[in-house]
């Protein structure tokens, strides 16, 4: 009897090689990369959304505040004037405030909420009225660049309302 030889054939296993699994963790890694780079843009935005409606708000406060004080147009005041000192604190219980020391009372406040860099970065304000159609104009200037870049307004963003009380 004669003895037929065994060839064993190494079958071939499907997998990866050293080179591919390289290739894939290079562009695994670039993926991340990119993901990383948008999370970063989205919170720059949302902090910068967040600043916006802080803007609207304060601005909207504003508006109430002229408006619970109505017939009075001494809200004036502008970016770089301090406003009057108050000698009576209105937000008292029982203080009993004229229109004019409310006035002088709301500017305080409402300005010290704007300089305020929780509020606003570097923010700034500004109230005009007009006795022609008797409207008040009132603006919030803040910093912007934490979106990068400095445009034609310095960094400077500003967000006006214009209202008829």
């Amino acid at each position: 009897m004669s003895m037929i030889p065994c060839q064993y054939v190494r079958a071939r296993t499907p997998g990866f090689t050293l080179l591919e699994v390289m290739i894939c963790l290079v562009i695994l890694a670039g993926g991340m990369l990119g993901m990383t780079a948008m999370q970063i843009e989205g919170l720059k935005y949302n902090k910068a959304a967040f600043t916006e409606s802080q803007a609207q708000f304060l601005l909207n406060d504003m508006v109430e505040r002229i408006r619970a004080n109505r017939g009075n147009d001494a809200y004036v005041i502008g970016y770089a004037e301090a406003p009057p000192t108050q000698s009576v604190d209105c937000g008292a219980a029982n203080a009993a405030c004229t229109s004019n020391q409310m006035v002088i009372w709301d500017l305080n406040q409402w300005r010290s909420k704007v300089e305020d860099s929780t509020y606003m970065p570097q923010g700034q304000s500004e109230i005009v009225y007009d006795n022609l159609t008797h409207t008040f104009t009132i603006s919030i200037r803040y910093d912007w660049s934490q979106l990068g870049g400095l445009d034609i307004t310095n960094g400077q963003r500003t967000v006006t309302i214009t209202t008829r009380i």
